[in-house]
């Protein structure tokens, strides 16, 4: 019997071969070489390869045999025959040599055949049986450099290569350097389809197919196929079609023995293949055997390491794999994913095996499983995932678990939402309770999880923003860990860091200092760290440790960003602090991009203080850009969320910054409305108690401000001085900025110009080493003419503070200057004249005074002597015939 014609001519090629750069780089090297490989599944284009080196060869005037070994080559007799008809069709004249000649005989031959070179093209080489690989083992060893022999296999190679590799004569080609590039893949599909792809579509198809050029084919025939049906239909490429499917079942799936058909279906629930995970969900020893078998045999497995310890299966093929295990076995699918929740478990990959215990479809197994890893998702920054998968659970699944009600509450604190967390704690609480009871938590158990309660309990409080009870707590829960638990360490340690903040209890800061340090330390307190080093910074911050806060913000922001990435909730908890320091020092771009990307993703993870920094940021940034209406909007919004929270904190926070912002622009009745509208509580004058809060200090400013308002400012002062008596004796050093420069703007309402500017200085001293600017430039004209007056004027000294206030004259000048009766210089408005002032002047040129000027407003003498004030320093004036001919000149009078 003779040999089909198929076996020794190469294939015709179905659509225009195109020419790939990788491919026709490789030419040279293949035609140099004693032998080269070419190991990749079905479909990946090997036999494409092939004919484009073989025509390059053959256009060299190189002899080429051709034998294709799965259309006829059974045995040794058949591919002599083969090989005989392949040299006769190449011209060799071997015409007769057949399976009569001795294979010695054909050796020799080979070796002999001189300047020919012949190239021996093997396709499908792991159809061959043995005998015939060795053969060919031995015509490769013995011709040499006469032979040029490329053999094409689905898997390893099917010959010893490991001696042609050390010598340098072997290139081998795998399925990655096969793969078609984005660029190759979309000519491909182009001209397939027969005219360019909607983008979208073009990117389905390179996507799903990953450079697999069987797949990229039958997407583009099945794209062209359903488009012509309809226009709008969309056409996605998966293993599931039953184009893909039954190209997967006939040349790979159908022709495996059962053992190993079992394996692909069983291990196709896994991402990624591992001896151990495999072991775990076929329950056989021999896994890491099979999964050589499989690889060997190049079943659309790819190793992911060089060391061939960890594999994945090629997405297509996958998809189909686990679909007809999904359709045909879901019970058995719900085992597998059982079995490797467990494995996932066992070997502390928490996040696969909450994955797979979803994917089992069984709720009862996901509690467990929840309950089981839930401390260490928590630990590791996944508490959001507990959260989802958690939420979903019915309650009767959850409510015997405390370790997943207690995650959960975390998580409602975190998000402020504090009824449901009080619950989730209460429910964890009982069930401890009746597991101590009937002997389910022995007593070390017990304490553990009664910690974890005490921890949830404090948080809720700090959420709530119930800072006394917090600090005390706190104290006690950290001398009773010691150094167990890291995490619980580190977020007691932040939350009590913000409590002595808000309660002004700096005495011990530098022992808590300490602590953190030691926290950030301990093993496993990275995650922690993240929320240590937020919370500890605006402490840092409030002392005028402004390059300490800085480090520490920076470094918590890098670590939330690996974690979760940029603008989560998470990195939120640093970035919001740090736009609150880097707006005080003046570095308003920055801040500005940090409230935009994190504000919005806040109530994930933050607390009062990142609330407080993104709103309050946010509204002074609108504010110095002159969209003062924007400012006052975003404020109001962040009063709607301290109402619906109950933070009474944030809301005085708020009020302040909105009464500042309504005084500063002339806004005397809106100001008071939004102080009224914030319910201080005031009883009487709101000076320092025996427990004074920062909420307590934000009332007093938005008072005070009102208070210079109504020119009541004997009694402003006296409260501005108590409470700067108190700020600097508990080391608050920038709220002693804010009252100083508060004091100096009563000075010069008392005209005491020499007393305020006195002031000032001693605000600038203060607020030099921390670098905080905008609390003068936000002040307004006041400051910034009494800045001007005890630093412009007279000799430069060359001390810190001085050079300091240098910078912030030339910051708060920016615009040209106002001439005075002094100088003969330009001049013009140093900031825009409110509506009120106008109205003001106008009465002024008219020549009325003071007295009758309020009656016509309905204002008192001292708010209208106030308002003069300001007009004076807006105008660069200091007398009231000065600022009507000013006004003239500027043309706001006629």
């Amino acid at each position: 019997m003779g040999i089909a014609q198929t076996t020794i001519l190469p294939p015709r090629a179905a659509r225009p071969i195109i020419v790939r750069e990788s491919l026709a780089r490789l030419t040279e090297a293949v035609g140099n070489a004693r032998v080269t490989t070419v190991c990749a599944p079905a479909g990946s284009g090997k036999t494409t390869a092939m004919l484009y080196w073989a025509d390059e060869f053959r256009k060299a005037g190189r002899p080429v045999l051709w034998l294709a070994a799965r259309a006829g080559i059974s045995d040794m007799r058949s591919f002599l025959l083969a090989l005989e008809a392949a040299g006769v069709a190449a011209g060799l004249g071997w015409k007769g040599a057949g399976a009569g000649v001795r294979q010695d005989d054909w050796l020799a031959a080979f070796a002999g055949s001189g300047d020919a070179r012949p190239v021996l093209v093997i396709d499908d080489a792991q159809t061959l049986s043995q005998d015939i690989l060795d053969f060919l083992t031995q015509l490769i060893a013995s011709a040499r450099d006469s032979l040029t022999t490329i053999i094409a296999s689905r898997g390893t190679s099917q010959i010893p290569i490991a001696r042609m590799r050390a010598l340098g004569f072997l290139v081998e080609v795998g399925y990655a350097d096969l793969c078609w590039s984005a660029k190759e893949a979309t000519e491909l599909v182009h001209r397939t389809v027969g005219h360019p792809l909607d983008a979208g579509d073009l990117q389905h198809i390179l996507v799903d197919t990953e450079g697999w050029v069987a797949g990229i084919v039958l997407a583009s025939d099945l794209y062209k196929r359903e488009k012509e049906k309809d226009a709008r239909a969309v056409v996605r490429p998966t293993g599931l079609r039953h184009e893909f499917a039954e190209f997967f079942h006939e040349e790979i799936f159908n022709h495996q023995v059962t053992d190993v058909r079992n394996f692909l279906v069983d291990t196709s629930i896994l991402e990624e293949l591992t001896p151990s995970a495999c072991a775990a969900v076929t329950g056989s020893d021999e896994a890491r055997a099979m999964l050589d078998r499989v690889f060997a045999a190049g079943l659309f497995l790819n190793a992911t390491d060089r060391e061939r310890s960890r594999y994945s299966y090629y997405k297509m093929f996958r998809d189909m794999v686990l679909g007809r295990l999904m359709d045909r076995a879901p019970a058995r699918a719900a085992e597998l994913h059982r079995r490797a929740s467990r494995h996932f478990a066992d070997t502390d990959q928490p996040l696969d095996a909450l994955e797979h215990a979803k994917l089992s479809r069984d709720q009862a197994f996901l509690a467990e499983q929840l309950d089981r890893l839930a401390v260490g998702l928590t630990y590791s920054g996944y508490l959001y995932r507990v959260d989802e998968l958690g939420s979903e659970l019915p309650w009767k699944l959850i409510s015997n678990r405390p370790m997943l009600l207690l995650a959960l509450a975390w998580r409602r604190v975190r998000t402020l939402a504090f009824s449901s967390a009080e619950k989730l704690i209460e429910a964890a609480r009982l069930c401890v309770e009746a597991g101590v009871e009937d002997g389910s938590y022995d007593s070390h158990d017990a304490d553990r999880l009664g910690n974890m309660i005490r921890h949830r309990r404090i948080m809720l409080e700090a959420g709530r923003d119930n800072m006394a009870a917090v600090e005390q707590a706190a104290e006690a829960l950290l001398a009773d860990l010691g150094d167990d638990d890291a995490y619980l360490s580190c977020t007691l340690l932040a939350q009590l860091m913000a409590a002595r903040r808000e309660l002004y209890h700096f005495h011990d800061m530098l022992k808590l200092e300490a602590e953190t340090r030691k926290a950030l330390g301990r093993p496993g307190s990275q995650f922690a760290s993240i929320a240590l080093k937020a919370s500890v910074a605006p402490t840092l911050m409030a002392q005028g440790k402004t390059e300490f806060a800085r480090q520490f913000l920076d470094e918590s922001l890098e670590l939330a960003q690996s974690i979760q990435g940029e603008g989560s909730g998470l990195a939120a908890l640093p970035a919001l602090p740090l736009a609150e320091l880097l707006y005080e020092c003046g570095d308003l771009e920055k801040a500005g991009m940090l409230v935009e990307r994190y504000l919005p993703a806040v109530r994930q993870w933050g607390f009062v203080d990142q609330l407080a920094s993104g709103y309050l940021v946010r509204a002074r940034l609108a504010a110095a850009r002159g969209e003062i209406q924007s400012a006052l909007s975003g404020l109001q919004e962040a009063h709607l969320v301290a109402i619906e929270c109950g933070l009474d904190r944030l809301r005085a926070f708020v009020v302040a910054e909105q009464v500042r912002i309504l005084v500063k622009n002339g806004q005397l009745e809106e100001a008071e409305a939004a102080f009224a509208a914030g319910d201080p509580r005031i009883d009487g004058e709101p000076v320092p108690n025996f427990n004074p809060t920062r909420r307590n200090e934000s009332i007093a400013v938005a008072w005070l401000r009102l208070e210079m308002q109504r020119h009541r400012l004997s009694r402003a002062r006296k409260v501005a001085m108590r409470w700067l008596e108190f700020v600097k004796h508990s080391g608050a050093t920038r709220s002693a900025v804010t009252f100083e420069l508060l004091l100096a703007e009563i000075a010069v309402l008392k005209g005491n110009r020499s007393e305020a500017r006195r002031a000032v200085r001693t605000a600038v001293e203060m607020a030099e080493p921390a670098g905080w600017t905008r609390v003068f430039i936000d002040e307004g004209e006041v400051i910034a003419s009494l800045m001007t007056e005890a630093y412009a004027n007279g000799p430069t000294l060359e001390t810190p503070a001085d050079r300091f206030a240098a910078t912030l004259v030339a910051a708060m000048r920016g615009g040209p200057a106002i001439e005075t009766e002094e100088d003969g210089e330009d001049y013009g408005l140093s900031s825009r004249l409110a509506a009120r002032e106008i109205d003001i002047l106008v009465m002024v040129s008219g020549g009325l005074r003071n007295r009758e000027i309020g009656d016509r407003l309905g204002l008192t003498e001292g708010t209208v002597k106030w308002y003069m004030q300001q007009i004076y320093d807006k105008l660069g004036v200091r007398r009231r015939p000065q600022a009507v001919i000013r006004a003239r000149q500027l043309g706001l009078l006629p």
